[in-house]
């Protein structure tokens, strides 16, 4: 999204916003991440001034055309005089969405229930009702519903999104026939979503991630390396035009390699990233992950001292040691590793976003465990 907002025109929107980008990833940053219940990135907010309520909030990637539409949500909503109830209802399910997505859900229902037949955001509170659905893990519901949903919409991002979301429902395993009776319909509507040209690419990311899932769950390992292959490729063909974009190839690089697959494939790219990014120890993060993944535990050792060297923020600080200390473990030098997860620890205690609490349990259990080792 940075690569998007860097080379967008939104001349038109001069004047009528205030930019601010926090990083989660910074303590100062704690008191606005916990009130408005930012726990996924990229998450958008546009927030009153008035009363400092969210007007309009979106969660992941967007097209160009989304993050205007979104914009022109926010700005109507900040400045219109009222609003219809289904517009309200959708506002008020924005509002919700960060902290309380079941709410959020009833919300974006009750939009659709008060919209007209021509409600021109009828497309978007759909693909927001079945977010919110997913977010709240109301599975069922949300399989069923971007079935529903996606079968009659659009074919543009909406379409996409709203597939992309169903397919993380029905990932879980659940032994309910609901389950691969969505399946079954949802994974039509999810190649289809493959071959729009309109499609996000982090979209597209996630599209990939979950057919490969099912894949392994279905213990076809052929079938997922299959659609690993064909994910690689679209990633390889992509010619980055910064370094924002080159870290999202490699951020969708690990992931894919994290499922299934030989680390050893993506290595010479990690590398070369990193140094084509000297300064960026997210870089050296994603080279340490799959080198502790290769077994190469000397050079994902050496790869998290380089990114601690480039001053990471509290979570990506733990993270680095977290895996220092896997190398060090599998190397045999257990009492190293237990001394870099009780840094990790006091780094996580900084975390200024909701992780923190999810990180610091990880760490905790890896500590106990280690703890109840035979020596």
């Amino acid at each position: 999204m940075r690569d998007l907002l860097a080379h967008a025109d939104l001349a038109r929107y001069a004047g009528q916003f205030v930019w601010l980008e926090l990083s989660y990833d910074e303590p100062e940053n704690r008191e606005f991440l916990s009130k408005y219940g930012a726990t996924a990135t990229p998450t958008f907010f546009v927030i009153n001034p008035q009363d400092e309520l969210v007007a309009a909030m979106q969660s992941g990637a967007m097209s160009l055309a989304e993050l205007k539409q979104f914009l022109d949500r926010g700005s109507s909503a900040v400045l219109a005089q009222s609003q219809t109830p289904a517009d309200a209802a959708l506002t008020r399910g924005d509002a919700l969405m960060a902290q309380q997505p079941a709410e959020a859900a009833k919300e974006y229902q009750q939009a659709l229930r008060l919209a007209s037949v021509d409600w021109p955001r009828r497309e978007l509170a759909e693909a927001s009702f079945v977010q919110a659905l997913q977010d709240s893990r109301q599975r069922q519901q949300c399989a069923e519903t971007a079935v529903d949903y996606a079968g009659k919409m659009k074919r543009d991002v909406l379409f996409v999104r709203t597939v992309a979301t169903g397919m993380w429902c029905v990932v879980p395993p659940d032994p309910a026939p609901w389950r691969n009776t969505q399946l079954e319909k949802l994974r039509p509507l999810a190649e289809e979503a493959l071959s729009l040209r309109v499609s996000v690419r982090d979209h597209r990311d996630s599209i990939y991630r979950t057919l490969m899932y099912l894949e392994v769950a279905r213990k076809d390992e052929a079938a997922a390396l299959r659609w690993g292959d064909r994910w690689l490729a679209e990633l390889d063909a992509i010619k980055p035009r910064s370094d924002d974009e080159r870290s999202a190839l490699d951020i969708a690089r690990v992931e894919n390699a994290q499922i299934v697959g030989d680390p050893n494939r993506i290595l010479p790219t990690l590398r070369a990233s990193e140094k084509a990014m000297p300064n960026n120890h997210n870089a050296s993060l994603r080279l340490a992950q799959m080198e502790l993944a290769a077994k190469e535990y000397d050079e994902a050792i050496l790869a998290c001292q380089r990114g601690l060297a480039r001053r990471p923020g509290a979570m990506s600080q733990a993270w680095l040691l977290e895996i220092e200390a896997e190398a060090l473990e599998a190397k045999g030098r257990a009492g190293e590793a237990r001394e870099l997860l009780q840094k990790a620890l006091t780094a996580a205690e900084h975390i200024p976003s909701a992780s923190r609490e999810h990180t610091l349990a990880m760490i905790n259990k890896m500590l106990q465990s280690k703890s109840s080792a035979p020596q």
